[in-house]
């Protein structure tokens, strides 16, 4: 896993972290809170096993950047479209059933 995330992000393998808390899309975890409430983890080697299934939403990082501190008015801007993406995919969920997981 650790060569294709640093082939497909071009960050070299020691400075990726990935989110162990694979979900399925589409993913209903709010964009503000996927760096404090995902646990991160480095990678310590090419060989670290983690399955991924068709539909798992990796996230990863560059462990040496820092979150950015947003405004009040960022944070508003940024709820605002979360709350409208998690509407609609509650809607689609009620008409289609759960069978995206």
């Amino acid at each position: 896993m650790a060569g294709q995330l640093s082939e497909l992000s071009g960050l070299p393998v020691e400075h990726i972290y990935y989110a162990k808390d694979l979900m399925s899309f589409p993913v209903e975890i709010l964009c503000l809170d996927i760096e404090n409430k995902l646990k991160w983890y480095f990678i310590t080697s090419d060989r670290d096993s983690v399955k991924i299934y068709d539909g798992h939403v990796i996230y990863y990082k560059d462990n040496r950047e820092t979150v950015k501190e947003l405004t009040d008015r960022e944070r508003s801007e940024i709820q605002e479209a979360e709350d409208a993406r998690l509407k609609k995919i509650k809607e689609f969920k009620s008409k289609h059933g759960h069978w995206l997981y």
